[in-house]
């Protein structure tokens, strides 16, 4: 069966007017579809431009938290051309950011009229050349830290020292050669800054020991050298000396090491006692001399008197039947000897295997033995403590006595201020 096929007649009114209806509906139907797709793309761009400010922030704020570290670390020291760079990359990084959180829009858009980078290249290459320069930087520091690190410490200790108070202007001219090394390194050059080192590093521990010497020996040598001229050079010549001695001792420990803080503050007590034993000495070396004939027999038959007390209680017998000194060396023996028996004896006991125990029956038939063995005992450790104190004063005053005759001719001989007699019995 065939089916009609219906022929549009177009010179009929009917038929113009159907083919404008169906040409119509295409074309709505074609505008839907495009302004679909404008509003897609349109989202997509919108989404892309997002993403790209946000890469852009979050890389400018992880480089700004970088330049705050190389600033802090000093960076800048060794390189400030490079973070000079970084630095003014950075600002107008920053500048182009906040532009694009403003408008969004721009972040594609070029940055010249026609053609070119646009606004987001353009912040993410100055966001990158501000890495590169701190890259550089951080490199250089690490290089100069190596190659100042013990200049850098010791600068730490010459500051403990206080050499800029002491010594300015030392201080000023390793201050000016250490910024011209690290001028070398900033430009590059490592080679001349190294050859330049060893020097720099010879004059800094110079300044060290000085600084040192004076830091800790400032007031005790102005001591000694004010004192010196008074009663202890004209009465006390070798005691004297000897303390003079011991300050150049602690002036050679410094200079030794001057960093080693308990051995130079050993050394400085040291002196400080020399010191005081000059005094003592000058003192009754000004007394003697001051003494008439009478007067200094008394004084005499004291010291030995004094001197068989500490003797008896040594054991010693009594020997002022001789000579000063003799005596003197005599009491030093006893006590030495003394001392050494007890030594012995306790090492002897330490080495002894252990007593024995006693059964119940002993121990409760003798209940005092062991107190009083252990208060014999505590007797004796105070004994020895006793015998070894006086040993140390016999020999502190055989050494007082040998040097009072060495100068007491020269000291009688020097006219001085008249003192009062002490130490006579009997006054």
């Amino acid at each position: 069966m065939n089916i009609p096929t219906p022929v549009l007649n177009f010179h009929s009114p009917f038929s113009i007017f159907a083919l404008l209806v169906l040409l119509s509906q295409g074309l709505m139907l074609s505008g839907c579809s495009t302004h679909s797709a404008l509003m897609e793309q349109q989202v997509q761009q919108e989404t892309s431009s997002q993403q790209l400010i946000q890469k852009v922030t979050q890389a400018l704020e992880a480089t700004e938290t970088r330049l705050a570290k190389a600033q802090a670390s000093d960076v800048g020291t060794y390189s400030p051309g490079q973070l000079t760079s970084a630095e003014s990359a950075l600002r107008e990084a920053r500048r182009y950011t906040e532009r694009l959180q403003d408008d969004p829009e721009l972040v594609n858009q070029s940055m010249s009229l026609l053609f070119g980078e646009t606004m987001g290249d353009k912040t993410l290459a100055l966001i990158s050349k501000a890495n590169a320069s701190l890259t550089l930087a951080e490199e250089n520091k690490q290089q100069a830290d190596a190659i100042f690190a013990a200049a850098n410490d010791n600068f730490v200790w010459l500051n403990k020292f206080q050499a800029p108070i002491y010594f300015p202007y030392e201080y000023k001219d390793l201050q000016r050669t250490r910024k011209q090394m690290v001028e070398y390194v900033a430009d590059g050059d490592l080679e001349k800054a190294q050859k330049q080192l060893p020097r720099f590093l010879s004059e800094q521990h110079a300044l060290e020991i000085i600084s040192a010497q004076r830091f800790y020996l400032h007031d005790l040598s102005l001591r000694a050298e004010r004192e010196g001229g008074g009663n202890l050079e004209r009465y006390a010549p070798i005691s004297y000396g000897s303390a003079l001695a011991a300050l150049n001792t602690a002036k050679a420990v410094i200079a030794q090491n001057p960093r080693a803080e308990n051995t130079i503050l050993a050394a400085k007590k040291h002196t400080e006692f020399s010191i005081e034993v000059a005094h003592a000495v000058a003192a009754d070396m000004q007394r003697l001399a001051n003494m008439e004939h009478p007067n200094m027999e008394r004084w005499l038959i004291l010291v030995t008197t004094k001197l068989n007390e500490m003797g008896q209680a040594v054991g010693a017998p009594d020997v002022r039947n001789k000579e000063l000194v003799q005596q003197l060396e005599l009491l030093a023996e006893a006590a030495a000897h003394k001392s050494q028996t007890a030594q012995n004896a306790e090492q002897v006991a330490k080495t002894e295997p252990a007593a024995i125990k006693a059964d119940e029956v002993a121990v409760a038939q003798e209940p005092a033995t062991l107190p009083a063995a252990t208060e014999g005992q505590a007797i004796d450790n105070r004994m020895t403590q006793l015998e070894q104190s006086i040993a140390e004063q016999l020999k502190a005053l055989s050494d007082q006595i040998n040097a009072m005759k060495q100068v007491n001719v020269s000291a009688q001989a020097t006219p001085g201020p008249i003192v009062p007699a002490v130490l006579v019995p009997g006054n």
